[in-house]
């Protein structure tokens, strides 16, 4: 099918495109997106030019590249590199998989900033959001209009979001890299938890965006960053409480970062099951 310049293939839903110069500017660009119920042998040598994210729904199959080998069953899926040699097939039918290939002159950037570097197999703890965008993104791909160009662009950034959001830790490694990345926010948080804090500030001190910050801070902790930031104030207050039993409790909230006594009585509450007061007390 021809629009507008742009040229689709569409075999049995699975759609392939031809690259203009308009997907070419764009950070990021879909090259084909399709689905398998049974997924059949692949193998290429160090000649494929693009990204690609197979996503395993059924059955299960093993990857073999760089002289590894690894086994791939529903809910896991694999990170291809560009120009690298590798292999697939299942070994337990029928292997059902959703596929896409993409590029773009941020790709290599965007994925080592988010640490996927080469080839890879991840687990996907909640492969829900990546199925449902594979589905829209399909369907958008086959209108083959210009505009879509650009709605695919910002389906296949969300998708690699996802692979990082929802992306399971390995090892103790991993997670101890995520915290390492995290060292200079988790200092600024501890020596100016009582001042008003932004998320813009966060960010700044590890020189990431306010998204990518959000989700090291999910990987690392299980929570967005303001709830670390809560959880350091109270962890703060808690000492002043003991510490000075003299100072009134408007005193100590101040003191951590709460200009609103009632505010800050009702989340400690919250969080800890009584008022400040009560802690006092009874501790």
């Amino acid at each position: 099918m021809i629009r507008n310049g742009n040229v689709h293939l569409t075999i049995n839903g699975n759609v392939y495109l031809t690259i203009t110069e308009l997907e070419r500017r764009l950070p990021i660009y879909l090259t084909c997106v399709g689905k398998w119920k049974n997924q059949y042998p692949i193998t290429r040598q160090n000649d494929y030019p693009d990204y690609q994210w197979i996503q395993c729904t059924s059955g299960q199959g093993v990857l073999k590249s760089a002289g590894m080998q690894y086994s791939i069953k529903a809910g896991q899926g694999m990170l291809l590199y560009p120009y690298e040699a590798h292999e697939y097939y299942a070994t337990e039918e029928p292997w059902g998989v959703w596929w896409l290939s993409f590029n773009g002159t941020q790709a290599p950037s965007m994925l080592r900033t988010l640490q996927f570097e080469g080839t890879q197999v991840m687990h996907v703890t909640h492969p829900e959001p990546l199925i449902d965008k594979f589905a829209l993104l399909q369907s958008r791909a086959a209108l083959s209009e210009q505009i879509n160009s650009v709605e695919c662009s910002g389906i296949v950034y969300n998708m690699i979001l996802d692979l990082y959001r929802y992306g399971a830790l390995t090892d103790i490694q991993s997670r101890q890299r995520y915290y390492t990345q995290l060292t200079p926010a988790l200092k600024l948080i501890e020596e100016k938890h009582h001042l008003p804090l932004t998320l813009g500030d966060i960010a700044s001190s590890l020189g990431v965006s306010e998204q990518h910050t959000c989700l090291l801070f999910q990987k690392t902790f299980g929570m967005r960053p303001f709830a670390y930031v809560t959880q350091v104030r109270l962890r703060k207050a808690k000492e002043l409480l003991l510490r000075a039993p003299e100072l009134p409790v408007s005193e100590v909230a101040r003191s951590v970062g709460y200009e609103h006594t009632s505010y800050f009585i009702h989340l400690f509450k919250q969080k800890e099951n009584r008022t400040p007061q009560q802690f006092r007390n009874y501790s």
